[in-house]
């Protein structure tokens, strides 16, 4: 974080600062009880109860806050900063803060590709630029204000995820970062547990394009039907498309897959481009046209990109291929399980396995669905004997509804198995599994059973 004068925060949050308040430098924002140290500014966003004690023993604390709080009275007068709003001091805060700097910021959001598409931007950029970027997949809203203070002096440009789990989280993230660049990746059911109807979803990711205040570039996955159907009449910056569509402006023209990742040939301003992208599937090569536009739009060289693109370090169990005992394979998907990322699993399995590999599924429960469950699992059970799956396992209670409706589409109900834990499946492994087997792991609920198992068959 940038260090700031105290008085130039409070004239932005439209307080005039005390005489007692001039001068002070605040190198720490937050809104964590537990980050407060000397030289902190803190929101009291959630009115909770205040460390008096502790706070004594810094240097330059500060409060803001719109109601009392127990010995308040404790503390100097001036390190109360009493405001009618909380919600809307913070805001200007973020605001203040992010338009100190005049640089680029790139909001990644969709249902999948918004972690890929990220790290793959942030590779192509990171030798030349100084990057502030989304760690990894955290893209939860408590990580916001800690992403935009990573924004510093020397920061060139910014690259983050927008996630929607819940409404408003589009419009809360954007005023944070303030996306001047928006790419969308694509759009299928997800977080319809809170967001109770999918058309809702949809809305509340296309607020990027307000977060944005209709304006900058807005980058889109033109072969999406549902970002296809999304009303961009009021957007009035430059729209920028990617996909395999004969109008895509960054168009995918054709792909290869090797045994490591996709060779692909893309069309852009009448010229024609080969590339490599380490990490198998259709998916990964939309992710690499979608982060190719976005380098674009920043000034990189499309050849530079592409040759920073081959390099690029595959995230973990993000479709990972790796080497099991016994010669088997092993995928590890576990990342997340929705239906979009489970659809580009099992087709993605259906590509890379062998007609003499026995395709093996090993699915946890699929996430956040809401009302679409019994619908979305009785797709993705069709979806499964279509890919071709030759023995399913399954692992927990909510994963078993993959099985009516697979058995239904035609896999062998002999082949279907049910687990409740790690060692029950290990077990299982231990006397089923053949030499050649390549067996696929996915499940969205953070089950580390599934680790466990994966670890177990690559010792």
């Amino acid at each position: 974080m940038k260090t700031l004068l105290l008085e130039n925060i409070l004239t932005a949050m439209n307080i005039q600062p005390h005489e007692k308040q001039k001068g002070i430098r605040i190198k720490t924002v937050t809104d964590s009880r537990f980050e407060i140290r000397s030289h902190t500014l803190y929101f009291r966003l959630n009115n909770r109860e205040m460390p008096v004690e502790r706070i004594k023993n810094y240097k330059n604390v500060f409060i803001v806050t719109d109601t009392p709080f127990s010995h308040m009275k404790k503390l100097n007068s001036e390190q109360i900063i009493m405001v009618k709003d909380i919600q809307d001091s913070f805001f200007n805060f973020t605001s203040y803060y992010r338009h100190l700097f005049n640089i680029p910021v790139v909001a990644i959001t969709g249902t999948c590709g918004k972690s890929t598409t990220k790290e793959m931007l942030k590779h192509i950029l990171e030798d030349t630029h100084n990057v502030q970027a989304t760690i990894s997949s955290k893209n939860a809203d408590y990580y916001n204000l800690s992403y935009l203070l990573g924004i510093e002096e020397d920061t060139d440009v910014a690259v983050f995820e927008t996630a929607v789990s819940k409404k408003g989280d589009m419009t809360e993230s954007c005023k944070y970062f303030y996306p001047t660049i928006g790419i969308m990746t694509m759009i299928d059911v997800d977080h319809t547990d809170k967001i109770r109807s999918f058309d809702r979803y949809l809305v509340e990711k296309a607020k990027i394009m307000e977060g944005m205040n209709n304006e900058g570039i807005l980058i889109l996955n033109s072969d999406d039907p549902y970002l296809s159907s999304i009303d961009t009449s009021k957007f009035k910056g430059e729209i920028i498309t990617f996909g395999k569509n004969k109008n895509a402006i960054f168009r995918i023209k054709n792909y290869q897959y090797t045994s490591t990742g996709m060779t692909f040939w893309m069309e852009y301003m009448q010229s024609e481009y080969q590339g490599y992208i380490p990490g198998l599937g259709e998916h990964s090569v939309y992710n690499a046209a979608a982060s190719l536009a976005a380098a674009a739009m920043l000034g990189v060289d499309i050849h530079y990109a592409l040759k920073r693109l081959s390099s690029y370090p595959h995230m973990r169990s993000h479709f990972q291929v790796m080497e099991g005992r016994n010669h088997i394979t092993l995928v590890d998907d576990t990342w997340k399980s929705n239906p979009a990322s489970l659809r580009t699993g099992l087709e993605t399995l259906s590509k890379i396995a062998l007609p003499s590999q026995r395709k093996i599924a090993v699915l946890g429960r699929m996430t956040a669905l809401g009302k679409y469950a019994d619908e979305e699992y009785e797709k993705a059970g069709h979806l499964i004997a279509a890919s071709g799956v030759d023995i399913l396992i399954t692992k927990g209670f909510i994963a078993k509804d993959f099985q009516k409706p697979a058995i239904e589409a035609g896999v062998n109900p002999h082949n279907v198995y049910h687990f409740s834990d790690a060692d029950e499946i290990k077990r299982f492994f231990d006397s089923f599994l053949l030499p050649n087997d390549i067996v696929y792991f996915k499940t969205g609920g953070n089950d580390s059973d599934f680790d466990d198992v994966i670890d177990y068959l690559r010792s």
